[in-house]
């Protein structure tokens, strides 16, 4: 325990005499501590930092001789004033005013030196040993007062003077970083101006290359090739950025527009930001779209927009904290970025891949270096970065351009590959052209068929049905002038004589009606099945003694209501005619599909053999050779041919002694 007392008391003692020592090398002058710094050299680009020691006066903008009886808030160091506290122990909010002030001096024996003032987020008033230097904006108490301005500057000091008061006003009412945040610095005059010079330099080499880039792809895609997404998306991301940079280290708008809302800008330069992030991120989606997730690109652009909005709608300063989720979200998009190349390279997707995994590693390396290795430390790392931010983008170029060269080759192939079906086209065309002509001669010849068809039916209907007609009423005559004196046999003659008459009166009739078929009118309406059904079933079953069911639910049907009608009565009417059982019952069943119509009609009749199943369907085919049932052997013929002018099928279901059912398929239209 003693020990440890020992120990403590060492440790205060040397605090103590480490105090008193860094006191005794400062002076109170105007009632302002005096930051001695004779002792640094500022030979050699020496940089001497100026962060610590400086007066901090909240809410009060106060001018130099006017600081006698005024006492500051606190000795600070350089940073966002959010993070000093009031007297009342709060933090202090983004939106205020406040006066810095600061004392040093230096050596006299020393080179041309100068003050380097970096950006800050304010507008902000200078006065140097009581002499007012630059004002930056307009520093006013209020929002209204107040005009945003931020660049850096390198102010000579007075060769003369080795001490030296610094005196800043400052208002911020933008952004949600208040005050001066970056240290001041005093070095050799030629040095600052080299570093700026170099900074100008690196500043030219990134917007100048990114802008070129750029504007390049855009026009490139709207002028010349818009078939690939991604380049569009390369050539807007290099834009933004390079709007983005101009405008946060130069704001030339502001020099332009004297009053324009700084406010604006910066909601410009962040929604400048959101979309080059974005619209990099669709590039590589669409590079490695087979391997990126389906709703990658849909999170992408409903990220941006919800940001995008954030920012036009929030007010100052809320909408400058949105950097932050923007850049984790970039953070998580760069290890997708990444998983997902090196899983393209292993899937085989060498050469895209090696290009886009070299600059992704190449721009997180010089991310990497910007921000945590050189940045400060050496004059020329700028330069060195953005030259590497360039060769990035370049890469990404480069990837573009393989791109468009693969898509290029595939083009020439595809123009040789039409040329060759143009000419082969252009000899297809001709047989066409030869096949036309014998099209038209055939459809000549089977006009000229139709017609002859036509008088065909013609004669037939009067020149050979008319002596049938006539035979039938001679024979009826010969009969009753010679009823008297027939006898039995002779009678039975008569009428087996005016039965083959009308047979071959009905097998005319028949032909005729076959013949018509497929050139009857094929305008088709919506109609009712079981309407249609009832009008067949009253005409052959007139008597009442068949039972025939209709579909138990009504349908509507859009068809040639006379072809139907046709197919039906044929159907039924042999259903009725070769039945063998007392009553006759006759099933009709229904359904349908996008496509068509299923019909089906079974009775309980006799049968048929399924070795006749096809037969039945053929021209003046009769299976029942029963003369007491007249048939001429078309009716199902006539049934199959207007089923296939229907576009359907027709098939039968029977066995000897177990009844029929014949089904047919009707093509569906819509009306």
């Amino acid at each position: 325990m003693n020990h440890i007392y020992s120990k403590l008391v060492y440790v205060c003692i040397t605090i103590l005499l480490f105090q008193y020592n860094s006191y005794a090398n400062n002076t109170y002058v105007n009632d302002s501590l005096t930051i001695n710094l004779k002792d640094i050299s500022l030979k050699n680009h020496h940089e001497i930092d100026l962060k610590s020691g400086w007066e901090f006066y909240w809410k009060e903008l106060i001018k130099p001789g006017d600081f006698n009886g005024k006492k500051p808030l606190a000795i600070v160091d350089l940073n966002n004033w959010t993070h000093f506290k009031s007297s009342d122990g709060k933090h202090l909010p983004s939106f205020g005013f406040a006066t810095y002030r600061l004392t040093f001096s230096i050596t006299e024996n020393r080179p041309n030196v100068s003050l380097y003032i970096p950006s800050a987020y304010a507008s902000s008033k200078l006065w140097i040993n009581g002499k007012l230097i630059s004002e930056i904006g307009k520093v006013g108490t209020t929002k209204k007062e107040t005009l945003h301005r931020r660049h850096t500057q390198i102010i000579p000091l007075n060769t003369n003077e080795s001490t030296f008061e610094i005196v800043f006003q400052v208002a911020n009412f933008y952004h949600n970083k208040g005050g001066l945040d970056k240290p001041l610095k005093v070095s050799d005059s030629l040095h600052l101006h080299s570093v700026k010079s170099k900074r100008i330099i690196a500043d030219m080499i990134f917007i100048g290359c990114l802008g070129f880039i750029g504007t390049f792809f855009i026009l490139f895609f709207m002028l010349y090739w818009n078939k690939d997404r991604a380049i569009i998306y390369l050539g807007i991301a290099c834009v933004s950025l390079a709007y983005m940079a101009l405008s946060d280290r130069y704001a030339p708008l502001t020099e332009i527009f004297d009053e324009i809302s700084w406010i604006l800008l910066t909601k410009i330069e962040y929604t400048s930001l959101f979309i080059a992030g974005t619209t990099a991120s669709l590039f590589f989606s669409v590079i490695f779209e087979q391997f990126v997730h389906q709703f990658y690109a849909k999170i992408l652009k409903i990220s941006f927009w919800v940001l995008t909005v954030s920012v036009i709608l929030l007010p100052a300063p809320y909408f400058t904290n949105l950097i932050l989720p923007f850049l984790l979200l970039m953070i998580v998009n760069l290890v997708y970025v990444t998983y997902t190349i090196v899983r393209a390279m292993i899937t085989g997707k060498l050469h895209d891949s090696i290009l886009m995994l070299a600059s992704t590693l190449l721009g997180s390396l010089v991310f990497y270096i910007h921000i945590f290795v050189f940045l400060g430390k050496n004059e020329n790392a700028i330069v060195y970065v953005n030259f590497g931010y360039v060769t990035v983008f370049l890469l990404l170029s480069m990837l573009l351009m393989v791109r468009f060269s693969k898509s290029f080759r595939q083009l020439e192939k595809s123009t040789t590959l039409a040329l060759q079906q143009k000419k082969e086209i252009s000899l297809k065309s001709k047989q066409l052209t030869e096949i036309n002509a014998e099209l038209k001669e055939n459809l000549r010849q089977l006009e000229s068929f139709n017609e002859e068809l036509d008088s065909f039916n013609h004669i037939v209907s009067h020149d050979l049905k008319a002596p049938l007609v006539a035979m039938h009423s001679l024979v009826t005559f010969i009969e009753e002038d010679l009823e008297a004196d027939l006898d039995d046999n002779a009678k039975n003659y008569f009428e087996l004589l005016k039965e083959r008459i009308s047979k071959m009166n009905a097998l005319i009739n028949g032909l005729l009606e076959y013949s018509k078929v497929a050139r009857g009118d094929k305008a088709r309406e919506t109609f009712s099945l079981n309407e249609l059904l009832d009008e067949i079933s009253s005409v052959i079953n007139y008597q009442n003694n068949s039972i025939i069911n209709f579909p138990k639910e009504d349908y509507s049907v859009f068809a040639n209501r006379i072809e139907l009608e046709h197919v039906f009565q044929n159907l039924m009417s042999n259903s009725i005619k070769y039945n063998d059982k007392e009553q006759v019952i006759i099933d009709i069943d229904f359904s349908e599909n996008e496509k068509e119509y299923t019909f089906s009609v079974a009775d309980n009749g006799p049968g048929i053999d399924p070795q006749y199943h096809s037969k039945i369907f053929e021209i003046f085919s009769k299976l029942n050779t029963n003369d007491e049932v007249e048939s001429t052997g078309i009716g199902l013929s006539i049934v199959k041919k207007l089923v296939s002018e229907n576009q359907g099928k027709i098939s039968i279901a029977s066995e000897k002694g177990n009844g029929t059912k014949i089904s047919f398929t009707w093509i569906k239209e819509k009306s």
